[in-house]
């Protein structure tokens, strides 16, 4: 993938100019969005009252939210990313890195708007400033943008909220879109969305989207071309071609894979997925001996659902959280299953595995990243709902770097078929290794574009040490 525009960007240019009477438009336009949220409120209160009591959730970090997030210390130039949950914060790994390595004068602000998005980044980005994404109230955004003073803000994927934008367009504070992507039904709902809200797209000053086909949703949209430039995925950046041979061990021995075992992991599994695995691991077993079996469920609150199903199954739960060093000398491994209970372990899991089924692929979730295991060498199985992560996986089916299944029916099959042929794993397994190392860049190329909008004060200084030694030497 190499970074194109379909015109010449304008990097580090004005804001885009309001329609009607500029500042007091767009003031009216918070009122009126404000005036719609209220009303959302009222006809929801009795909802959301008995969410707020019963779900831990939906408490978590309310003064955030309403814009009480800490101030930001010093004066420093600051990128403020912006990631909805796990995923994006996790996409986002690479970037910060190259901020905090090239642009050392700035600091980074990450925001995230579910509770599992937080953890994660408080545990990626340690020592960062990390908050809660406000709610798109005109009085809680302008809070926190006056709290976070950032000089520019970078949305992960797409995650436009109307009075936000208005607020840093009121600061003059440059919005970007990074990784972007947009599939036919959300372009359709932009769409009807533009007949209620004013200049919903134009609000963002640049968009860096993975792939021309998702340029051209943004570009029927009514984005001017100059302002688009196609970066490709930023999740390959992130995606590890291995770990070191100690990870490796040590995970062996968490597990309890004894030499020989074969090892199937079932990543970021819903609903009847698990079930489908249990039953494609019992055809597995019929043939070869030493299979194991790990789950790990996408949401952490269906945990206690996979492990009803494995002992429904006649078989022993382990949660991964109780396995600290080694395997439990009391517990069976063949008669387990080992199930994810933790955050931010799965990609570190697949390294033990010997053929992977990525889950959300057999729901109309979409599916999960496969580009986790796809990267380290392993053989993959996804069902046909694929669309999060179209573009790499049209690069993976295009090289024989995964299967695609039609149903549960055909998953289930090509795992005991897979199962079956390690040759067939190992060429696969080559295979998304590869196009995995050649697909990365877009961090890269993102970086080049955030350069432009962020002051280097050392470079603003430089001018006035300049002028300032031509008037002593003329003096």
């Amino acid at each position: 993938v190499t970074a194109a525009s379909t015109s010449d960007p304008a990097p580090g240019g004005a804001l885009p100019p309001a329609r009607g009477a500029g500042r007091p438009y767009l003031r009216a336009l918070q009122v009126l969005y404000d005036v719609f949220y209220a009303l959302l409120l009222l006809v929801g209160l009795p909802f959301i009252a008995f969410m707020m009591v019963a779900s831990h959730r939906w408490r978590a970090g309310l003064g955030q939210r309403l814009g009480f997030v800490p101030r930001r210390v010093g004066d420093r130039p600051a990128v403020w990313i912006h990631g909805v949950s796990n995923g994006e914060v996790l996409a986002a790994k690479e970037l910060v890195k190259l901020i905090d390595a090239e642009m050392p004068w700035a600091d980074v602000v990450v925001s995230t708007t579910t509770r599992t998005g937080r953890e994660a980044a408080e545990r990626t980005y340690p020592g960062k400033h990390v908050i809660y994404y406000p709610l798109d109230l005109s009085f809680a955004t302008r809070r926190v943008v006056e709290r976070v003073r950032p000089d520019l803000v970078l949305l992960m994927e797409l995650e436009l909220w109307p009075n936000f934008l208005l607020t840093t367009s009121l600061r003059g504070v440059p919005v970007l879109l990074a990784n972007g992507r947009m599939s036919s039904k959300s372009a359709r709902d932009y769409r009807r969305l533009q007949r209620f809200i004013p200049e919903p797209m134009t609000r963002v000053l640049h968009y860096c989207v993975q792939s021309e086909e998702y340029a051209e949703r943004f570009r029927s949209l009514g984005v001017p071309p100059g302002r688009i430039t196609i970066t490709g995925s930023m999740k390959f950046d992130t995606v590890a071609d291995g770990l070191p041979p100690a990870v490796a061990d040590s995970y062996r021995r968490r597990l309890g894979v004894a030499p020989g075992q074969f090892v199937l992991v079932g990543g970021s599994t819903h609903g009847h997925e698990d079930a489908l695995l249990i039953d494609a691991c019992d055809a597995i077993r019929a043939a070869q001996p030493g299979v194991r079996l790990v789950l790990v469920p996408r949401h952490p609150e269906h945990v206690r659902e996979v492990e009803a199903l494995v002992r429904a199954r006649g078989l022993v739960p382990v949660r991964l959280s109780e396995l600290v060093e080694e395997w439990p000398a009391d517990a069976d491994p063949l008669r387990s299953v080992v199930v994810g209970d933790t955050s931010g372990e799965l990609a570190r899991l697949y390294v033990v595995a010997d053929l992977v089924f990525v889950g959300g692929s057999l729901t109309r979730r979409g599916g999960q990243n496969m580009m986790e295991p796809a990267g380290m060498g392993k053989a993959v199985v996804v069902g046909p709902n694929t669309w999060n992560f179209r573009d790499p996986m049209e690069l993976l089916l295009s090289r024989g770097g995964i299967r695609q299944c039609a149903d549960g029916d055909a998953v289930r099959a090509e795992l005991v078929r897979l199962a079956a042929d390690p040759e067939a794993r190992r060429r696969m397994g080559e295979n998304a290794r590869s196009i995995c190392r050649e697909s990365k860049g877009a961090t890269r190329r993102i970086l080049d574009i955030v350069r432009d909008y962020v002051p280097n004060p050392a470079r603003a200084a430089a001018p006035l040490r300049e002028r300032a030694g031509q008037e002593d030497s003329r003096s």
